[in-house]
């Protein structure tokens, strides 16, 4: 920004305002005399007029004008400058949305040092509105354009409550929103980098403070032989060794509790059984620096098993896919209101929302030994590698419908089809008697796949412990489900196609109420780079205007100063030629 004075230098020559008024002060004294003529004193008196004694102050009014003209001259030489009224731009605010400026020193959250500096500058300079974006993983407008006046009112929304700030996102929305006009503020707790500290129209304002931290960096809930297993892992993001205590819950039963020390620069990895059945588990830190990383929520796997009839005609080949289904674990004891229907004949009754697996072990079939061509992007193909397996498949005439997931020889191996129902049929063109992939691992991966093929399309959630970021994909066969936020924002949303990509944003626990019930699912603050607050700092860097912008912004009032300095002088000639400047 330009100054209001374009030349400050010649306010030296206010030096002269003293030296005036000391010509003024310093006069000789005199006594007074009885001549016979003054004549011969007229020049006498001229002379004595100055001198070096303090006399009492009697100042006549031409003095004053005498100042006041020597005080415009010389503001007049420093070139003053004056803002046009008219040149006030928007300011569009892109404020850092992650957890991070909730982290607490001794001088507050940055949070709170941002709204302290937000109001000094809306306070202090004139704009013609404020905007506000919001800048998390994903960056947002908080409301529509603002005068200055109650504009702070629009941050109820800015909760800072997101793993990571995507900074340079909201600059170039801003930059958008403000057709590279408006004035752009960044507010974050983060140093500015190397190509935003010189940037055209954008300040940046870095408000955080360095501090150690203590965080929960990755946890996980899995399955195992015995029920289920924990995984923990606490990272020491500092310089130095730190403790903290360990607690973790399930309802109001204490799991473990223990005091851990860890090196600086460490993470340290914890991992332990949970009984079974055990509902959701709670584990928490020390309080510290940081809140949003001191705490995870693991709720139970949701993994619902599949509902399987078996209805084989053969009875070595049943018995075969019997063992095979016990093995996956992923089949549920009861076979009624089946999920699958696996046989070996045509013409099986189903169900309307009933898939089928059918094996077709024909004793034509032909050993294939390759080479397999697979469409590896199915779910029920993945992880399957048949090599060295001996196929036998039978000839047979595709349907057009027909989805090849396998070939060989330009004969369908493993082929689905959708029904108009949305029903889908899956068929095995396979002798399992005749070739060798029973006996293969790839035999139990494919019965797992197309159980897990199965469980994905049924209403639910296919996980329900997730990292801030991700996609949480829900199913349901309403219209519409309710998606309740940690906050209590409730959110009512339209269902397409049966299914919603919902964006896991926030920490915390989610509801989710659809047409078949009520689910949940935890959304854990694991996100290393946040919680490292060692990265943070203050600082500010930048300037809303160039120099050529100021220039036309600000207009000069040299003019005004020298036309206001010789009318003066014009009136102190017109005052001492006609005898009235002095006492």
């Amino acid at each position: 920004m330009l100054p209001i004075l374009t030349y400050p230098l010649a306010l030296i020559a206010l030096a002269s305002l003293p030296a005036l008024a000391a010509i003024y002060l310093l006069r000789n004294r005199f006594r007074q005399r009885t001549v016979s003529s003054l004549m011969l004193w007229q020049l006498q008196e001229r002379s004595q007029e100055g001198g070096v004694k303090v006399q009492k102050v009697r100042l006549p009014w031409i003095f004053f004008l005498e100042l006041l003209i020597l005080a415009l001259l010389v503001f007049a030489a420093t070139g003053p400058r004056w803002r046009v009224g008219n040149a006030a731009k928007p300011l569009i605010v892109v404020l850092d949305d992650s957890a991070s400026m909730l982290a607490k020193t001794l001088g507050g959250t940055p949070r709170e040092r941002a709204l302290s500096a937000l109001r000094s500058i809306l306070a202090s300079e004139a704009f013609q509105s404020v905007r506000f974006i919001r800048a998390g993983r994903r960056v947002s407008v908080l409301g529509s354009p603002a005068p200055v006046r109650g504009a702070l009112d629009h941050l109820k929304d800015w909760r800072c409550r997101d793993s990571r700030a995507e900074i340079s996102a909201g600059i170039a929305l801003a930059r958008e929103l403000g057709h590279d006009e408006a004035n752009i503020l960044v507010i974050t707790d983060d140093v500015a980098p190397e190509s935003f500290r010189t940037a055209d129209r954008l300040r940046w304002i870095a408000l955080g403070v360095a501090s150690p931290n203590l965080a929960f960096v990755n946890a996980a809930r899995s399955l195992s032989s015995e029920g289920e297993r924990c995984l923990l892992e606490i990272a020491n993001l500092s310089s130095g060794p730190a403790a903290t205590t360990l607690s973790v819950t399930a309802g109001s039963q204490v799991l473990r509790e223990a005091r851990i020390e860890i090196a600086s620069n460490s993470v340290r990895r914890l991992v332990f059984n949970l009984p079974k059945d055990t509902p959701e588990i709670r584990a928490s830190l020390s309080e510290d620096a940081l809140a949003a990383d001191n705490e995870v929520v693991l709720l139970p796997s949701p993994r619902e098993r599949i509902r399987v009839r078996v209805a084989v005609q053969d009875e070595r080949l049943r018995e075969l896919v019997e063992r095979t289904l016990a093995a996956t674990e992923a089949r549920a004891a009861i076979s009624d209101s089946p999920h699958l229907v696996i046989h070996d004949q045509s013409g099986t009754p189903l169900g309307t929302n009933v898939w089928s697996a059918r094996i077709l072990a024909s004793p034509e079939a032909t050993a294939l030994t390759g080479p397999f061509i697979m469409d590896t992007s199915h779910p029920v193909t993945r992880g399957v590698s048949l090599v060295g397996v001996v196929w036998a498949a039978v000839k047979r005439t595709n349907s057009p419908s027909d989805q090849i997931l396998v070939t060989t020889d330009d004969q369908a191996l493993i082929t689905v089809d959708r029904d108009v129902f949305g029903r889908e049929k899956l068929l095995l063109n396979l002798n399992p008697r005749l070739s060798t992939i029973a006996q293969s691992p790839d035999w139990p991966i494919l019965f797992w796949n197309i159980l897990e093929w199965r469980r994905a399309a049924l209403p639910g959630l296919d996980d329900v412990n997730f990292r801030p970021g991700t996609d949480v994909r829900i199913r349901s066969k309403g219209d519409h489900l309710t998606l309740t936020r940690p906050g209590g924002e409730v959110d009512e949303i339209s269902i397409g196609q049966g299914e919603l990509i919902a964006r896991a944003e926030e920490s915390g626990l989610f509801k989710v109420n659809a047409a078949e019930g009520e689910w949940r699912f935890a959304v854990n603050f694991l996100a290393p780079e946040e919680s490292d607050l060692r990265r943070v700092g203050g600082g500010e860097w930048g300037g809303w205007e160039t120099n050529e912008e100021s220039r036309r912004q600000y207009s000069s009032v040299l003019w005004l100063f020298a036309l206001l300095g010789l009318s003066g002088m014009f009136v102190h000639h017109y005052a001492i030629t006609h005898g009235r400047g002095r006492l």
